[in-house]
């Protein structure tokens, strides 16, 4: 199964991510040179650099890659007390443990969560507080609170993200900025049985929402 994940020892501002895209809403302060952002823009990210499923982006020199600011601790889950929000039908869902769950990289979210654009000269203001779901993608029929309890956090909340950047646009450019989730990406085995001692040599994924990806170019 195809991942689109990229590996990030920061906990900072990041790697920068290429994107070319159709302008974006715009809402400015007159006189201030500086616009303030507004969503339900297109989506301006290269297919080329869109994962198989649809879901996820790599990263290119134009991304801005930037954590939350603080990020609370959650406690660990065990499997009786993380409830799946979307159980398989009876019958279909097997019993899996999930063992050796470790994060393994980051990752950028194709679903857009504000945007801006303006002329220069200008600066671009793009603040973001969402509301982002964690998700979930797997080799296995596995219940959800059975990854929940693997990974040592519910893969069913959604999380806060929360960050903002500033976009210096260039007299006579036209400038964007987007703003995309970001995923740690957990990955772990699924084991079967009771006991969870069969190992399957199957796979689990799941992306947990930690701050915001700014797709940011001048053209």
């Amino acid at each position: 199964m195809k991942q689109a994940i990229f590996r990030s020892q920061q906990r900072g501002i990041a790697t920068m991510v290429a994107a070319a895209g159709a302008a974006v809403a715009l809402t400015a302060t007159v006189g201030s040179g500086v616009s303030y952002a507004d969503g339900g823009s297109p989506l301006g990210v290269p297919a080329s650099s869109i994962s198989a499923d649809g879901k996820f982006f790599t990263p290119g020199p134009n991304t801005v890659v930037k954590r939350n600011a603080s990020e609370p601790g959650g406690a660990v889950l065990l499997a009786d007390n993380a409830s799946p929000i979307a159980p398989a039908p009876a019958g279909t869902t097997d019993y899996y443990v999930i063992k050796n769950a470790q994060q393994i990289s980051q990752s950028c979210g194709t679903n857009l969560l504000q945007a801006t654009s303006g002329r220069g000269k200008t600066t671009l203001v793009l603040s973001v507080e969402k509301s982002v779901a964690a998700t979930v993608t797997k080799e296995v029929k596995v219940d959800l609170k059975y990854i929940s309890a693997g990974m040592g956090w519910s893969v069913t909340n959604t999380y806060s993200v929360k960050n903002e950047t500033r976009f210096e646009v260039p007299e006579g450019k036209w400038g964007n900025v987007q703003a995309f989730p970001l995923y740690d990406v957990y990955q772990g085995d699924a084991y079967q049985g009771v006991g969870g001692n069969l190992p399957t040599g199957k796979k689990v994924w799941a992306y947990k929402p930690v701050g915001v990806c700014f797709n940011q170019w001048a053209q």
